[in-house]
């Protein structure tokens, strides 16, 4: 049975400090974020890590400051993560993406073995973790349900700046999604 665990936009522009579009909700959960990406890789499992990622003129800067620009210190997943994977290349997988979902104009699907002939097993369950719980890990969230793929989705894994609509997502992912919420 295929599990793959996802990490949504675990990036510096969202964890770090220093960060364009920084909380620190988003730095709290990392412990938790880190853990569970270790024991992912220590049974085997493969983990993706989606990458927000845009170019200077991105639409989505009328709606949110500029970020995770393309090549950027910002764009890079957090150097407590990207130490966990080093090594392990054959259970990671990067996916960058310009969009609040993993799937849109991605590899993921693929990846993930739900196309007409894929090349790898169809996944059997996807774990889901980052950040931000209403935003990228909630469409997300849902694009794996219109797959009918079983999710589980971590609270304590999720961080939003609005504590608020990190609540309202969370029963969301639950009561309309049918994702496992684990709390």
């Amino acid at each position: 049975m295929r599990q793959v665990l996802i990490v949504v936009d675990m990036q510096n522009d969202f964890v770090a400090e220093k960060g364009a579009l920084s909380s620190p909700a988003a730095r709290r959960i990392l412990p938790f974020v880190q853990d569970k990406v270790r024991a992912a890789l220590k049974s085997g499992k493969e983990v993706v890590f989606t990458l927000d990622t845009h170019q200077e003129d991105d639409a989505e800067f009328d709606k949110f400051s500029p970020h995770c620009l393309e090549g950027s210190w910002g764009q890079q997943l957090v150097p407590e993560l990207k130490a966990l994977t080093e090594g392990r290349e054959s259970q990671v997988h990067l996916v960058e993406k310009n969009r609040y979902s993993g799937f849109y104009q991605t590899d993921l699907e693929e990846y993930l073995g739900l196309t007409e002939g894929a090349e790898r097993e169809r996944v059997a369950e996807v774990e889901l973790v980052g950040v931000c719980t209403n935003i990228c890990c909630f469409f997300t969230a849902e694009e794996l349900a219109n797959r009918d793929v079983p999710t589980k989705v971590y609270a304590q894994g999720m961080a939003s700046f609005d504590q608020d609509a990190h609540t309202f997502a969370l029963s969301q992912m639950k009561s309309v999604l049918g994702a496992e919420v684990i709390q």
